[in-house]
């Protein structure tokens, strides 16, 4: 995450604005630099650079989906690398599995949260994400079938209903919870074709979705504080390689 102080357009005073973002999280097509709107924040921005929300294993698989893309810092100076980003907490390994059939994949993702609930964690405190709502109405039946309560975060349930929360992977923004499964994370869905510019239309937009579309799947993963669920069924998403190799290191 980065920090940035700095003054507003006019004669420029002490402690103007303070302001706080993390490019890494632009999952939507509007952007605009501080500088562009007369903010300046050289030589006045500082880094965060501790998580006190996601353990490191979490941490470091997510910020592996975004390796070697280049990210736009908030001033528009630069980019604004991941180098050195770290967590005080510590837990298991992200859980990253393939399976043959879409079918399975829920099977394994309904045993998984099986055993999260069984661990003593609230449903409440587990979320599901994907995609698609698609994919999340096959989810729903499959939990259901299993006896597993299950809600739409887009119904807005409060903290008194009970159920998994099950959410699109832009619902999932501004929100965390103990733990995460991401489902359908394949080479079909993520990238999500119908949102990408083909190349041969406009190469530097095509670009730019691809990155939006990374930055979509980094979001969806750190939501997770304590465990992380990552399945695919078919050909994996081409993002994971990435995760993959931070992983290897």
């Amino acid at each position: 995450m980065t920090q940035h102080i700095g003054g507003c357009r006019g004669t420029p005073g002490p402690d103007d604005l303070f302001i706080t973002g993390d490019p890494h999280q632009r999952i939507y097509d509007s952007r605009v630099s501080l500088n562009a709107l007369g903010i300046s924040v050289t030589g006045r921005s500082s880094r965060l650079r501790v998580n006190y929300r996601s353990t490191e294993e979490i941490l470091t698989w997510s910020t592996g989906v975004l390796a070697g893309s280049w990210i736009e810092d908030l001033g528009g100076e630069g980019n604004d690398s991941l180098a050195g980003y770290r967590s005080l907490l510590h837990g298991k390994r992200p859980h990253a599995a393939g399976y043959p059939t879409s079918q399975a994949e829920i099977a394994a993702l309904v045993e998984r949260v099986g055993e999260w609930l069984k661990q003593g964690v609230q449903a409440s405190e587990i979320a599901v994400c994907a995609r698609s709502n698609t994919t999340l109405g096959d989810v729903q039946e499959r939990l259901a079938a299993a006896g597993i309560p299950a809600v739409r975060v887009r119904d807005q349930p409060g903290a008194d209903v009970n159920g998994v929360r099950l959410a699109t992977m832009h619902a999932m923004k501004g929100l965390e919870f103990r733990c995460v499964a991401v489902v359908g994370v394949n080479a079909r869905a993520v990238p999500f074709a119908k949102e990408v510019t083909p190349p041969e239309v406009d190469l530097l937009q095509h670009e730019s979705d691809l990155l939006r579309e990374r930055c979509l799947l980094f979001v969806a993963s750190t939501r997770a504080l304590e465990a992380l669920h990552v399945s695919w069924s078919g050909t994996p998403s081409m993002f994971l390689s990435f995760a993959f190799g931070s992983q290897s290191r």
